[in-house]
Parts: structure tokens; sequence; C-alpha cells
């Protein structure tokens, strides 16, 4: 927990070895600080106020020589403050927001130039989730014959994503027919989640059914086909190959490669990210919830519109991360995914 009452020296000292820790990666003292802060505290003092600092969780003392290096308490403070200070250059702006650009006329090919984006960007290993169709808002639903048996259905959100499915019909529907179930359900479920549409659908259309009983029972049949979005969760990876720099022990990279390529683990981390308070959500070393996670950082945002969240990209990495930097990417990355995928 970090502490509300904590006094300016004391930040600043705090501050200045965690941003030293992370660039080079060696136990931080009191004469390095005295010379880089060049404050006109003395060795004796920083000494004192880091004392304090390590018996309030902030810092740990690898030995009993060494200087400090920072504990997850520490790097939490850190980044916090990071997400205040931190400025992402105009020209980073520019290069993300062409990459988007030129990709973004197919889905697929947005997820991939973003993740691998925030690979490059970052030295980190990127990650987004696929939409997830059942957040989304419905703004229409058609169905299309195909044939005898078989109808087209096309669910389009009101972020303009398209889900597709062919339906086996068990007889041959007009196309007419179908027209007006579409406009229907349109009607009847315009905004709503598919999530909701899924759960509900069946009960909502039974009580209206006196004067449309046969249609009712059509839009019945064809939307909880429509609307079975089955396991959406789908994760897009890049930089895979920076765990290696990162983490020199090779038990650790090989648990991270797995929880990777399984995907389960990582998954529900941006899905719990979705869930929490704010745009952007930060979880360092022992807030990540999985054991394979836990010397790791994970920087994470929400992307979608302003009525539907429809998924979450970040990077992972060690804790030591450079948060100052990463932040601003992770969160210019996903204003901009947004605003591809609206456009």
């Amino acid at each position: 927990m970090v502490r509300a009452d904590m006094d300016e020296r004391e930040r600043l000292i705090l501050n200045a070895i965690v941003d030293h820790y992370i660039h080079s990666g060696e136990p931080v003292g009191s004469r390095t600080l005295t010379k880089l802060l060049g404050l006109g505290l003395s060795a004796a003092t920083i000494r004192n106020v880091m004392a304090d600092l390590t018996d309030q969780g902030y810092l740990e003392q690898p030995h009993t020589s060494a200087g400090r290096v920072p504990s997850n308490q520490g790097y939490r403070f850190y980044a916090d403050g990071a997400r205040e200070r931190a400025v992402l250059p105009p020209e980073v702006k520019q290069l993300i927001d062409g990459s988007l650009s030129e990709a973004a006329l197919d889905l697929d090919s947005l997820l991939v130039t973003t993740t691998r984006l925030l690979a490059e960007l970052t030295s980190f290993t990127g990650l987004v989730a696929v939409p997830r169709l059942h957040r989304a808002r419905l703004k229409l639903i058609e169905f299309i014959k195909v044939n005898a048996r078989q109808v087209f259905a096309v669910v389009v959100t009101r972020s303009d994503l398209v889900h597709s499915r062919l339906i086996e019909v068990a007889e041959d529907l007009p196309q007419e027919f179908l027209v007006s179930i579409g406009r229907y359900l349109t009607q009847q479920f315009r905004d709503r989640t598919l999530y909701d549409i899924r759960r509900e659908v069946l009960s909502s259309l039974v009580q209206e059914r006196e004067q449309y009983d046969q249609m009712l029972a059509q839009a019945a049949r064809l939307s909880k086909k429509a609307f079975d979005l089955g396991d959406d969760s789908t994760l897009y990876v890049e930089g895979q190959r920076n765990l290696v720099r990162d983490f020199h022990d090779i038990v650790k990279v090989e648990r991270l490669m797995k929880a990777l390529e399984e995907k389960i683990v990582i998954l529900a981390t941006l899905e719990r990210a979705l869930t929490g308070s704010g745009m952007l959500q930060i979880y360092i070393g022992l807030e990540n919830s999985s054991d394979d996670l836990q010397d790791c950082a994970l920087v994470t945002a929400k992307y979608g519109d302003e009525e539907s969240v429809l998924g979450a990209l970040g990077v992972i990495g060690p804790t030591r991360m450079d948060y100052a930097r990463v932040i601003p990417i992770i969160h210019y990355m996903a204003r901009s995914l947004s605003q591809a995928i609206t456009d």
C-alpha cells in the first residue's frame, strides 16, 4: 500500500532508485544517489531515508553490504506516478497512426500489426486479445437464404465488427420471411450486448407470441444459432524472444513460453483488465494471480468505443520494466486501435 503522506524527499529518492535500477540492473547505494540527485543531501541522510523506505516495504536489500533494489510495492509507486508524468513523442504517435491506418481495411491485419508494434516499440512481448463479440452491442442482424436447408446469418455490431455464420435449418424459409425476422430481431435487441441477447432471446420472444407465432418460433431458432458465439477467446502474441533477454532463468522462460502458448492464463489476466476501473491497468509481480506471472509485469489497456469494450492489449515483461516509457505507448495504442476499428 502506497503511503499518502510520503514526503517529497522520500518520493524523490524512491523514484531515483527505481529509475536507476530499471536502467542499470544494479543495486543502488547512497553514494550513487548523492551524485544522481545533486540536492546537497549527505550520504548519511540518504541512507536513513533508504532504511525507512526498506522498513516500509518499498525497497529490498539483496545482501547486507549491497545497495537497495525496488520491491513490488516500490515498482507500484513508480508505475502509478509514471501514469501522470509519461509523454509519448510525436514521432511515435505518427508511426502508430500510420501503421494502423495502412492495416485498417482488414481486422486480422489490424490486430496483427498492433501486436507487432507493441513488441517493437516496447521491446517486450506484445499481446492483443481479439474483440470479444459477446461484449459488443448489436447494430443489426440479417439472414440470407443460401439454399433450402442453409441460411447465412450476419451480425453487425455498433463498432461495425461483423460476425457471420452458416446455419442449418429444418425447412425451406422464403427470403422475405428471413428479412422480416432480421428486421424484428434488430428492432427488439438493438444496442443490447450479444451476450445478453443470447441469454434472453428465448424468454423475450416467447412473451410476445400472440400475433407472430410462426415468425417468433423461427426467430427463436435462428437467433439462438446466430448469437451462439462459442469461444471467441483468441490471443495474438509477438516478441516472445524478448523473454529470453528479460529473464535469464531458463526455467522461468520455459514457464512463460508455456503460458503464452496455452494462452489461458494470459487471457484471464486480460479479461480481468476489462473489468477494472479506468482504461489502463498494471499488474506487477504478486499482483498477478498466476504463479507463472509473479516475476512479471503486465501493462494493459482496454480498446473499443465508449459504449462497448471489445478487448484488451498490452505487454508482458519483467517487473524491472521502464514503466514511464511503456505506459504512454500502451495508452496511445489502445486509443489508436479503437479509432481504427470504429473508422
